[in-house]
Order: structure tokens, then sequence, then C-alpha cells
């Protein structure tokens, strides 16, 4: 024998229960009735019919109708979840979980089924289903984000991140101003040469803005004898003649973009007889990315991750609550950590 079919309840159905159009059930549901006075009598009448029919809003029928599910989606553009990616990741989503749930709003998670992570898919916003969405990734896919913006759909991207038009609303670190606060440090404590190194794609947002504060406290410093070089490495199979070139033009100081390469650089110097920070001082910025951990105190600055999740937040939702409000940009300041591979020449 099969099972009667249950109806689930309908906004014409609360209407009725309620004594009120349905029009009137539809404007408490999207949270838009301050304006057109509903009275908190009404509003409270209408509550109790859903709560009393177990009556719950479909979210897709709310975004087309134009109103809010107070649903913050939250898409990244690599995966979150493997092992490698944790680190990265993990501060920003609590900070944003945080957030939201602070400013009464619940998160929805994108995710893709393999090959590359799509916003567009099949012509459709997928990220539609939310109020506005908060994009994170180091890789994004730059068209996709300028035609979210040509869409009109509310985001806010978590990192610098400047496309080609119309600017977009972003949080950023301000790798700049602690790499240049780390140089300036560097030297005043007597290192009259100086050198930048990273591993991989130089061409990043994050990592220009790094060598952008580093060619800043250069020029500041208005003395010929600094010289900066950068190296970009392709691999740390390159290490032993990046030290070469450290010790053959009497580098002191040098700025490493990861805590990777710090590591291996320093392990490098040590099997050389080299101390740090005694014959090479060694800060870091900030990228702790597939770094060891090793149990050493690094001079350097912590990226703010967790903030920046809950000041993405709170811009997201400033833009939700007007939509005529122009990008929002802001910048959150990284603490900058003392520790002991940096000392005076």
């Amino acid at each position: 024998m099969s099972r009667p079919t249950v109806k689930r309840p309908t906004q014409a159905d609360i209407a009725r229960l309620a004594g009120v159009s349905q029009a009137t059930v539809s404007l408490v549901l999207n949270d838009r009735d301050a304006a057109l006075r509903i009275s908190p009598r009404t509003r409270a009448r209408v509550l109790a019919a859903m709560r009393e029919r177990g009556y719950v809003a479909n979210a897709s029928a709310q975004a087309l109708a134009g109103g809010r599910n107070r649903l913050i989606g939250v898409h990244t553009f690599e995966p979150v979840f493997p092992t490698t990616g944790v680190d990265f990741y993990f501060p920003f989503l609590l900070g944003i979980e945080q957030e939201a749930a602070g400013l009464g709003h619940d998160l929805l998670l994108f995710t893709s089924v393999g090959g590359r992570r799509q916003v567009f898919r099949d012509g459709v916003n997928r990220l539609s289903l939310a109020d506005g969405a908060l994009l994170l990734g180091r890789h994004p896919d730059l068209a996709e984000i300028e035609r979210l913006r040509d869409s009109g759909y509310p985001f806010v991207y978590v990192g610098h991140r400047e496309v080609s038009g119309a600017p977009v609303s972003y949080v950023a670190a301000d790798y700049a101003g602690a790499t240049r606060r780390l140089t300036e440090r560097l030297l005043r404590l007597g290192h009259a040469r100086l050198a930048y190194a990273r591993l991989g794609d130089g061409d990043a947002q994050p990592s220009r803005d790094r060598e952008k504060g580093f060619r800043q406290a250069l020029r500041a410093a208005h003395t010929r004898r600094l010289t900066g070089p950068v190296w970009t490495l392709e691999s740390a199979g390159e290490l032993d003649g990046l030290l070469d070139e450290l010790v053959a033009g009497g580098v002191t100081g040098l700025l490493a973009e990861q805590q990777l390469l710090a590591e291996r650089l320093r392990s490098a110097a040590l099997r050389r007889g080299l101390s740090v920070p005694g014959d090479l001082s060694i800060a870091v910025l900030g990228d702790s990315t597939g770094a060891s951990g090793e149990d050493v105190d690094w001079t350097g600055f912590v990226v703010p991750r967790e903030a920046m999740g809950r000041t993405a937040t709170r811009l997201l939702v400033r833009l939700l609550d007007d939509p005529d409000a122009p990008a929002l940009v802001e910048g959150v300041a990284c603490t900058v950590v003392p520790g002991a591979t940096v000392g005076p020449r």
C-alpha cells in the first residue's frame, strides 16, 4: 500500500491561515516590510502561521522574486579540502563563518565536479541562489570575474584583485606595507646589500604587492650603495645557485616570499657553514604554503586571513544593503613578527 503524499504548504495556504494577502506573506518572507509599514502584529501572525504549517521558503523562488535569502555564497577557484589547501583556506573560512553568523546570514559553499572551477555553467550564474558571494583563490579566472561584475551580481573578492574595465570590490592584506617595514628594519640594522627571492609565479598580484613594498623601501633610503636584485626561481632545485649569487654579491639580508623557500635556503646555508642570521638574515613574507613547520622562530609577518574573511563578509552585506554603492576596497594590516632570523650586520 502506497503512502499518501503530504502536500507541501504554499504561500497561499499561509495567507489564508493568517488572514492576509499572499503579497503580504511574500513581503514578510523577503524582509521588505519596513518600507511598506506592515504592522508588527500582522508580521507576527504570518510567522506564526508559517510555524504552524511547517512552511519553508523556497530560496530559488525568493531569489527570482528579487527578495533576499540571507544566504552568502562562498566560491573558491581551487579545491578547499585537500590537505595542501587547508592552511591557506581555513582561516578565511573561519572569519567568514563567524562574521556571517553575527550578521544573521547563512553560508552556501559552491564547489565544482571535475575540471576547472566555474562561476558560469551553460550560460547560468551558479552563484545566483545566494544573495551575493565571496570569491577566493590564488589563481582565479579573470574573465569570469569580469563577467560576474558586468552582470550586476554583488560579490567581494578576498584578496587584491584588479581587472580590466570597471573595478571590483575586494579586501586585501597590506603586503606592500608589511614588506616595506621588514625591508626598512634590515636597512636600520646595517644591511646595505639586500635581495628579494620567490618561488613560482612573480606575476601573481600578492607577489607584485610584496615586491612593490621592497622597492619602495629601497627608493626611500636614498643611498646609491644599496642593491636590491629580485630573483624568481622556478623550483627549489635552483636554491644552490641562488645561494652562490647571494654570497658572491655580498648580500647579507634576504626577503623570502615563501617560508618554504626560506627553510630550504637556511638549510643550504647551514650545510655550507654559514649562519642565520650571523652571515645571512632572512625575513619571510607571510606565505607559509607548503612549509614544513620546522621549529624556527622566523622573522616576518602574518597574513591576516581570518580578519580578511570577516572584513569581506561585512563589505558584501554593505553591498547587499545598498545595491547602488560603488566598488568597495579595504586593506587589512599584516602583523610583523620580530622573530630570530634577522640580526645586525
